[in-house]
C-alpha cells in the first residue's frame, strides 16, 4: 500500500468509524484498528491518533489533511482553511496574508487574527497576547492542521472564543526522501519550494523546507514577496524519551493597495487606494524568527509528558496613511502537559493537564506620514507620533478528563485558569492624543473557564455530543489601555450540540452554537469626538451559529473511477445585546451566509478535475448598519495528474472564472454615515489561472 493510498484510507476509516478509539479507548468498545493499522507509516498513524482524539471530543474540531488541498495552488492559510465549515478567512486582493475568524473572535481586527491561537505541534507561533498573522503559519509544512473551536482547544491549554489552530509538523519519518514544488500564474504569480526529510539509523531525523513567493499582485500597489525557512531536527535518546527542535526564519514585504469607495470598486477593482499609493503603505519584516522544542517523555505506556520551550522575535516596518511604525517585539515561554490513561471504577479514564507561562516585549515607534494634501496644518512627515512600550505576561492552568459512564457514553470535564498582565509605557504627541493614551499602565486579569461534555456513541458510525464552557480573553498589550480607560477582559459562555459520522456515501460533521459574550472587545467612538474610533468593551453581545460540513463519495457505475464532493455551510449570527446605542444591531465584517461545494472527479489512474462553487450573503459594513457590502458568488475549477507511484504531480487551478467584482472584506466601523470618506472595500482577486508541478523523490 502506497503513502498516498494507506493515508486516505486511514482518513475515511478515522471518518467512517468515529467510536474507534485507541488504547485508551472505552473499555467494551467493540470496534478496533483493523490488522492494517497496527504498524502503519508514522504519517497515518498521527492522523489516525488526531481522528480518535476528535472523536473523543464533546465538541466541534476538524483534521484538515494537506492532501485536501495541496493538490491546487496554495496562496496561504486561506486555501487550506476555506472548506472549513465555521471558519471565515479571506485573502483581500489575492494578498498573502488572510484574515481569521473562528465563530466571530477578533471581528474589529483590521487584519490577521485575535482570538485565535495559531500553534505548531501545540506551541504558540503569535504573541503572548494571541494577536498573530496567518502568514507566520506555512499550510505546506504541516502534515495536517486541526482546527479546534472555542473550549474544544482546552486539551492545548487555550480557552478563548475562537479556540486554536494547530499545525501538526513534518518529521523524517512523516514526509522522508525530496520533493520540490514550482507554481506559476496570473499577476506575475512564481513560486518556488524544495523541502526534504532524512532519518538515520542513531535516533536521529530532520525535515526541513524553504521556499521563496512572489507576485505583483492583483492591483495596483499589491506586490508580495515572502521567503521562508522551517526545519525540525529531532533525537530519540532511548525508548521513552526524545526531542525536537523547530527552527523558522521568514522576511516578507507586502505592500497595501488600501481600501476602496463601493463606486470605485465597481469602476476599476484593479486600481489602488490613492493615499495609500501616495504613502507607499506596506509592511516589511527584517526578519521573523521562531524557535521551539519539544521533549516527550513516556512515564509509562499510559502515561506521558511533555516540555516545551518557544521563542520568537518580530521586527518589522509598517507604513500607512495614519502613521509610519517601526516595530521590534519579543516572546518567549515555556509548556507542560501531561497525559494519564487509566481506570477508575472499573472505568477507562483518560485525563489531560497541564500548564505555561509566557512573556513579552515590544517597542512601537510611530511616525507622521507626509499629510501635507491634506492640511497644511499637519504634523511634517516623519515627525515622532507615540513612542509605545508594551510588556505582557500570561500564565495558564488547565485540565480536561474523559470518563467512560458506558462503552457508548463518555462524561468530559475540565477546567482552565489564567492570569494575565498587561503594562504599557505611552509617549504620545498631543496631535496623536486621540488615537493613544498617553502615559502608564498596568492592568491584571485573571479569569477561569470550566467546561462540561457528554459524547455519545449511538450506533457504530454515528455520534452525538454536547458541552457548556466559558472563556476568556485578555485585551492585547497594544489594546488594554486606549483614549477610553483601561479595558476588561471578554467572557463568554458557550453551549454547542453536534453530531459527526456517516459512510462512504456520506459523511458528516454538524454543529450548533450559542455564545452569550461579556465586555466584547470591539471599537466605538471616543466619547466627544465621532469620528475616531478606540478600541471598547460591548457589554452584553450574542454569536451563535451552525457549522455543517458534508461530503461523500459516489461510484460511477461502468464508469472507472468515483465522484468526491463536500459542502462546507456555515450560519453566522452575531449582534449586540440590548445594547444602550445599537440595540440588538449586528455585528459588521462576517458574512451571514457563508457556502461552498467542490466536486472532484477522481480516475484511478490518478487524473482529477471537478468545479467549485463559493457563497457569500450580504454583510453589514458599520456597526449602526447603515451600509451593507453585496453577496457574491465565484466558480473555481480544479484540475490535474497524480502519478501512481506518487512522484509526479501537476495540475492547474482556476479562480473566479467569472471574472467576478466582488467584495471580499471591508474595514471595521461604528457609523458609516459620519465618515468623510467611505474608503471601506477591499476587492477579492479576479479571473486567475495558475499551474503547478511537484517532484517527489
Amino acid at each position: 500500500m502506497t503513502l498516498r493510498a494507506s493515508l486516505v484510507y486511514s482518513v475515511l476509516l478515522a471518518a467512517i468509524t468515529p467510536v474507534q478509539k485507541t488504547a485508551w479507548a472505552q473499555a467494551g468498545s467493540a470496534a478496533e484498528l483493523p490488522a492494517v493499522l497496527v504498524t502503519p507509516s508514522a504519517e497515518v498513524q498521527a492522523l489516525s491518533e488526531a481522528y480518535a482524539k476528535r472523536s473523543a471530543a464533546p465538541g466541534h474540531i476538524s483534521v484538515i489533511p494537506i492532501e485536501s488541498y495541496s493538490d491546487g495552488t496554495v496562496l496561504g492559510m486561506s486555501d487550506a482553511l476555506s472548506r472549513t465549515p465555521g471558519v471565515y478567512t479571506q485573502n483581500p486582493s489575492g494578498q498573502i496574508s488572510a484574515r481569521i475568524s473562528i465563530r466571530g473572535s477578533g471581528i474589529t481586527s483590521p487584519s490577521g487574527t485575535r482570538g485565535v491561537r495559531l500553534l505548531r505541534d501545540g506551541l504558540p507561533l503569535g504573541r503572548t497576547d494571541d494577536v498573530g498573522d496567518s502568514i507566520y503559519t506555512d499550510p505546506l509544512a504541516a502534515d495536517f492542521i486541526e482546527v479546534l473551536r472555542g473550549a474544544n482547544a482546552m486539551q492545548y491549554g487555550v480557552a478563548t472564543l475562537g479556540g486554536a489552530v494547530n499545525l501538526v509538523s513534518p518529521t523524517g519519518y512523516t514526509r522522508s526522501g525530496f520533493r520540490a514544488r514550482l507554481e506559476g500564474g496570473a499577476y506575475g504569480y512564481k513560486s518556488g519550494r524544495l523541502e526534504g526529510g532524512w532519518t538515520g539509523t542513531d535516533g536521529w531525523d530532520a525535515y526541513a523546507s524553504v521556499s521563496s513567493t512572489r507576485s505583483d499582485g492583483y492591483r495596483a500597489h499589491s506586490d508580495y514577496k515572502l521567503s521562508r525557512f522551517y526545519g525540525n531536527v529531532g533525537y530519540q535518546f532511548s525508548d521513552v524519551s526524545k526531542g525536537r527542535l523547530h527552527v523558522t526564519q521568514e522576511y516578507y514585504r507586502v505592500t497595501m493597495p488600501g481600501a476602496l469607495t463601493y463606486d470605485q470598486l465597481q469602476d476599476d477593482p484593479q486600481q489602488a487606494n490613492a493615499a495609500s499609493e501616495m504613502v507607499d503603505a506596506h509592511i516589511r519584516t527584517t526578519p521573523r524568527w521562531h524557535l521551539a522544542y519539544v521533549h516527550d517523555i513516556a512515564l509509562s505506556p499510559d502515561n506521558t509528558l511533555a516540555v516545551g520551550l518557544f521563542h520568537t522575535g518580530t521586527k518589522f516596518s509598517s507604513w500607512g496613511t495614519a502613521s509610519q511604525i517601526n516595530y521590534d517585539a519579543i516572546d518567549y515561554g515555556m509548556s507542560l502537559r501531561q497525559e494519564i490513561k487509566s481506570h477508575w471504577a472499573g472505568h477507562d479514564n483518560r485525563i489531560v493537564w497541564g500548564g505555561s507561562y509566557s512573556r513579552g516585549d515590544d517597542h512601537n515607534r510611530s511616525y507622521w506620514p507626509d499629510m501635507s494634501s491634506v492640511s497644511p496644518f499637519a504634523p511634517p512627515e516623519g515627525s515622532p507620533q507615540a513612542d509605545l512600550d508594551t510588556s505582557r505576561s500570561q500564565a495558564e492552568l488547565f485540565f480536561e478528563n474523559h470518563y467512560a459512564l458506558t462503552p457508548a457514553l463518555t462524561w468530559v470535564a475540565g477546567a482552565q485558569m489564567v492570569w494575565a498582565q498587561r503594562s504599557t509605557d505611552n509617549e504620545v504627541s498631543p496631535l496623536a492624543r486621540s488615537f493613544f493614551a498617553n502615559g502608564q499602565a498596568t492592568a491584571r486579569y485573571k479569569g477561569f473557564s470550566p467546561k462540561l461534555g457528554l459524547v455519545w456513541n449511538s450506533t457504530p458510525t454515528t455520534q452525538w455530543y454536547a458541552n457548556l464552557s466559558r472563556s476568556f480573553e485578555p485585551p492585547s498589550a497594544v489594546a488594554f489601555f486606549s483614549p477610553d480607560g483601561i479595558l476588561d477582559a471578554q467572557r463568554a459562555t458557550t453551549f454547542e450540540i453536534g453530531t459527526r459520522g456517516g459512510t462512504d456515501a456520506l459523511r458528516w460533521d454538524v454543529a450548533l452554537y450559542h455564545a452569550k459574550v461579556r465586555d466584547e472587545l470591539i471599537e466605538t467612538y471616543l466619547p466627544g469626538n465621532v469620528g475616531i474610533t478606540v478600541a471598547h468593551n460591548a457589554p452584553r453581545t450574542i454569536h451563535q451559529g451552525l457549522e455543517a460540513g458534508l461530503k461523500g463519495e459516489v461510484n460511477l457505475g461502468t464508469v472507472p473511477g468515483r465522484l468526491e464532493w463536500a459542502l462546507a455551510y456555515t450560519f453566522n449570527d452575531f449582534r449586540f445585546s440590548d445594547d444602550s446605542v445599537y440595540g440588538n444591531n449586528a455585528l459588521p465584517g462576517i458574512p451571514r451566509h457563508v457556502g461552498r461545494l467542490d466536486l472532484i472527479y477522481r480516475h484511478p489512474q490518478g487524473y482529477y478535475a471537478g468545479p467549485g462553487l463559493e457563497l457569500g450573503s450580504g454583510w453589514d459594513v458599520d456597526q449602526a448598519n447603515t451600509e451593507q457590502a453585496p453577496g457574491y458568488g465565484l466558480l473555481h475549477f480544479r484540475a490535474g495528474y497524480d502519478s501512481p507511484d506518487e512522484r509526479f504531480r501537476l495540475y492547474i487551478d482556476m479562480r473566479n472564472l467569472l471574472d467576478k467584482t466582488y467584495v471580499a472584506s471591508t474595514d471595521y466601523v461604528v457609523d458609516a454615515r459620519k465618515l468623510a470618506s467611505k474608503a471601506l472595500y477591499t476587492p477579492g482577486l479576479g479571473r486567475s489561472v495558475f499551474m503547478g508541478v511537484e517532484l517527489t523523490y
